[in-house]
């Protein structure tokens, strides 16, 4: 046990994602944060709540629960998924679970990390699994959360958590979402991407259902070229839950559900990545499972901002948060079994109207004799009108209260510089 922990210990180091941290802060959310510690356990966790502006007075709301990875914060987790903002949107509540004070303190690659290396991890009523469902109990009860309507979405470390939350809860959540991370009790899929087979992973989770055993739909978001837990680590892990599920129906691994998808669909994001999102329906139809196969992201949260080798950042993957939000809003947990296992969709409130900025030029000053070569604002090139040492740059009508401009000019040196201003919109 001592030799696996000490391998886990070291690969831990590549299940957070890629650049938490680095995602550009936009305008403030305007609804409320708090901040706060919940003992479990004998552990000390925090966690982050939000609750949109726009929630409609008197009416429960769907709460979605975003467990971060390794060497991640719940705060970083906020920056980096920009689900506060989809909550506005779409009127939902979110809690962002984080560690307890020994995940906090514990040294290198496995700082700020879930203790998914401890057995006892995967047990109802124990360690971090019990901290996090203890934490949305929590929240249930102060808040006016539909809990019909509760879903787990994890990534990375933090995937590895709602596969338990899936199994070991079910009596809380009615779906979940698997980013770029492994099944349950699937841990050792680290960097090798084989660790224990799916058909064992489904028979210990759906031990843990119990008396609680129910079909709980699932997602997963992986990538091929995913260093930290490969593809086939989310393939496992969706199998895994179609497995499960297929216990919860039959006492079977095969059957009813089929393993093998009903349909592919394959996209693109434009100057971005190729991907795939494979459709498991029930005998009715229905949407019980989904993955989706990135080709050539690396280890991050689908829809993070990369940059080039120019210096430009863009979005360059999928949307993650909007893809696990549009997968697990379909269902309610008292409706996954079959013949159908989606739901009705409430109508969503709309949110309060957005004040939007009228178009504007701005000007970029260059230093003498420099010549502007190319101009982004917001990551998306546009045209430039030169004016001597100065760009003269248009920025669109948006609801966007800043831009950010980004001008690369050649020096007389023939030096490549850059220039990075933030402007108001309006």
């Amino acid at each position: 046990m001592h030799r696996v922990i000490a391998v886990l210990t070291v690969l831990t180091a590549l299940a957070c994602p890629g650049v938490a941290g680095a995602a550009v802060a936009g305008p403030p959310d305007p609804g409320q944060t708090t901040t706060g510690s919940f003992a479990s356990g004998g552990g000390d966790y925090r966690f982050l709540r939000y609750v949109p502006r726009s929630l409609p007075a008197g009416k429960r709301v769907p709460l979605v629960v975003m467990i971060h990875g390794a060497q991640t914060t719940a705060e970083q987790e906020v920056r980096v998924t920009g689900y506060n903002r989809l909550a506005e949107r779409e009127g939902f509540i979110v809690l962002y679970p984080d560690v307890d004070a020994l995940g906090r303190v514990a040294p290198g690659p496995i700082n700020q990390s879930w203790k998914f290396y401890d057995p006892t991890t995967y047990f109802r009523g124990y360690s971090d699994a019990e901290a996090i469902a203890a934490m949305t109990r929590d929240t249930i009860a102060r808040l006016p959360v539909d809990t019909e309507r509760v879903y787990a979405v994890g990534v990375s470390a933090g995937g590895l958590m709602a596969a338990v939350e899936a199994a070991a809860y079910s009596d809380i959540f009615a779906a979940a979402a698997n980013v770029v991370s492994a099944g349950f009790a699937d841990g050792l899929c680290f960097v090798t991407g084989t660790g224990i087979p799916a058909a064992v992973s489904a028979e210990l989770a759906f031990a843990q259902m119990g008396p609680r055993a129910r079909v709980v739909p699932t997602m997963v978001m992986t990538s091929d070229a995913d260093l930290a837990f490969p593809s086939a680590c989310g393939e496992k892990a969706l199998e895994q839950g179609l497995r499960m599920n297929n216990l919860v129906l039959s006492g079977r691994q095969g059957t009813p559900l089929a393993l093998t998808p009903a349909s592919v669909r394959r996209d693109q994001v434009p100057g971005g990545y190729a991907y795939d999102v494979s459709s498991y329906r029930d005998r009715g139809g229905c949407l019980v499972g989904e993955k989706w196969l990135i080709h050539g992201m690396p280890h991050s949260w689908p829809g993070e901002p990369t940059t080039d080798s120019t210096g430009v950042a863009a979005i360059r993957s999928p949307d993650g948060t909007a893809a696990t939000w549009a997968f697990v809003r379909r269902y309610t947990k008292g409706t996954t079994s079959l013949p159908c296992a989606e739901a009705p969709v409430p109508p969503v409130a709309a949110a309060p109207p957005s004040r939007t900025c009228a178009a504007r030029s701005v000007t970029v000053r260059l230093p003498p004799g420099a010549r502007a070569r190319r101009v982004t604002v917001d990551g998306r090139r546009v045209r430039l009108q030169r004016r001597g040492a100065a760009v003269r740059v248009r920025l669109p009508a948006t609801t966007k209260a800043r831009a950010t401009v980004l001008v690369r000019a050649r020096a007389k040196s023939g030096r490549t510089i850059t220039r990075r201003h933030t402007f108001k919109r309006c």
